[in-house]
């Protein structure tokens, strides 16, 4: 009986993958928080991620609070799952990461699995787990945003179809569930239809059926829209159509950063604060693509390369119409599907004449990204290895330098502090970076500078809490009681306003 099991090249790849996957991501389980979002999604919200706060869970935006315009309640669902059970100790997070990027690349499998010889998918499936753009999707903890849209995503499209050859009912359930879970995961799966109704095409199914799957599909995504409208309804800024082809214009040569990614990955930043561009790396990637297409003899489905390359565009771009966009490498982990299926389709009839060869080629390929993925992953250990890093990546990032300035004030480098914050206001002159300036100066009981920061961090932006408490707290140490107490009202007042939650251990005294 086990021999049976094992026999079977699901079970054998899922092994594998888990084994490779530990291998090179095992590490991570010992990794502190970057305190690039995780604190806020994580640690600032102990009490909010509470079942019994299950409501606001489902019907508030990712992060609660100001013009955030994410709507992923499962994210949220997931932490509120973790806090019972690892609470605030980061090692849960980072091996729930890990199980997920496991799923993610093993439902990959599945799908190709069910058009292409297993031999190659289990190749390219391993290429994918290894990869190392993929790195800060598996060790970043909000990163695993991506592997559960994948999850999700191919798993929704690996059901249809399943139901389309079975006709089973269940398969059916599982497909409009997966696809109202994808949507509820990231806001990129409004995407999705468009290949479900390429697929419909492509395989002429009956008009009775076509109507059957639009309706759902058309149920599903106007349910979502209504929902994601009432949960940003308090919101009072929305972004126009010429805002949004504005970004979008401005970001787009961005795109040659992620096409050169997929075979050369080499120059990955954690935190990357403007637009990349490399067009000979990219140009060498479609130079490849074109190669095995002239190599291939036109023994390929025109279609199912055309589904591929916008199965890669499409995924790809709401990521170039995002305001304030930090155009992460780990974007295109669901992007890439697309890119594995034209790789197969083009080498599906590929014979080579010297076998040996391509298995030394495909060995070193996996063993190159596997080493560029083990090392990257080191830059995620903790706070001070990563934020010295994103500073490294990107010297001209107001937060880089403002975050390096934090860790430096909490060892006592106060000068070297003072410098940081003040480049980090000089690219960009924002409230919270001189309320931070603000603190250091009461630290080093400058409370005349502190004072004078937190004015102009007022004139800025007045619904920061922050600026009245610590203005409480320059004008209680200046000896003037009556200023104490009137910001001290107004604090408790702004804060009542404009929080959802806070950690206490963030209102410095």
């Amino acid at each position: 009986m086990i021999k049976k099991i094992f026999q079977n090249i699901n079970v054998k790849f899922f092994i594998t993958l888990v084994l490779v996957v530990f291998a090179l991501y095992g590490k991570s389980l010992f990794f502190d928080f970057t305190y690039l979002d995780d604190d806020v999604l994580i640690l600032d919200k102990q009490e909010y991620l509470s079942f019994s706060n299950i409501k606001n869970i489902l019907t508030d935006t990712v992060f609660a609070r100001g013009q955030d315009k994410f709507c992923r309640p499962l994210l949220n669902v997931s932490f509120l799952i973790e806090k019972y059970i690892y609470g605030i100790k980061p090692y849960g997070y980072h091996l729930t990461n890990v199980m997920l990027h496991i799923f993610a690349v093993f439902s990959v499998f599945l799908l190709l699995s069910l058009k292409y010889d297993k031999k190659k998918v289990f190749i390219v499936s391993i290429l994918f787990a290894c990869h190392p753009a993929l790195t800060q999707a598996v060790v970043w903890i909000p990163g695993r945003n991506d592997s559960l849209l994948t999850i999700f995503a191919v798993m929704s499209f690996y059901f249809l179809i399943r139901y389309f050859d079975n006709k089973k009912n269940t398969y059916l359930a599982f497909h409009f569930f997966l696809y109202a879970c994808s949507l509820l995961t990231k806001e990129t799966a409004v995407m999705i239809p468009l290949f479900y109704f390429m697929y419909l095409l492509f395989t002429k199914q009956r008009v009775k059926t076509n109507v059957l799957f639009v309706s759902g599909w058309l149920s599903v995504g106007i349910f979502y829209f209504l929902y994601r409208s009432f949960v940003l309804s308090y919101q009072t800024y929305s972004y126009t159509v010429s805002d949004m082809s504005g970004i979008f214009f401005k970001s787009l040569p961005a795109a040659t950063k992620y096409i050169a990614n997929v075979f050369f990955p080499l120059n990955l930043s954690v935190f990357p604060s403007t637009v990349e561009v490399n067009y000979f790396l990219a140009a060498a990637v479609v130079f490849v693509f074109i190669l095995l297409a002239v190599t291939a003899k036109k023994q390929y489905d025109k279609k199912i390369l055309l589904f591929g390359m916008l199965w890669f565009i499409a995924f790809l771009l709401p990521t170039f119409v995002m305001p304030d966009n930090q155009f992460y490498d780990h974007r295109i982990y669901l992007p890439m599907v697309g890119i594995f299926i034209i790789l197969l389709e083009l080498v599906k009839s590929y014979k080579p004449d010297n076998w040996r060869f391509l298995y030394i080629f495909i060995l070193t390929a996996v063993m190159f990204f596997a080493a560029l993925s083990f090392f990257h992953e080191n830059k995620f250990k903790n706070k001070q290895i990563f934020w010295v890093n994103a500073l490294i990546d990107s010297p001209d990032s107001d937060i880089t330098n403002a975050c390096v300035a934090g860790l430096l004030d909490e060892v006592k480098m106060y000068k070297e502090s003072e410098k940081k914050y003040l480049r980090a206001i000089e690219i960009k002159k924002y409230s919270k970076h001189y309320v931070n300036l603000a603190v250091l100066y009461i630290h080093m009981k400058e409370l005349e500078k502190a004072e004078q920061a937190l004015l102009k961090a007022l004139d800025l932006r007045d619904d920061n809490p922050m600026i009245y408490y610590n203005l409480a707290i320059v004008y209680r140490n200046k000896g003037n009681k009556e200023l104490a107490l009137k910001m001290k009202d107004l604090y408790l007042k702004v804060f009542k306003d404009t929080n959802k939650y806070q950690r206490t251990e963030d209102i410095r005294i």
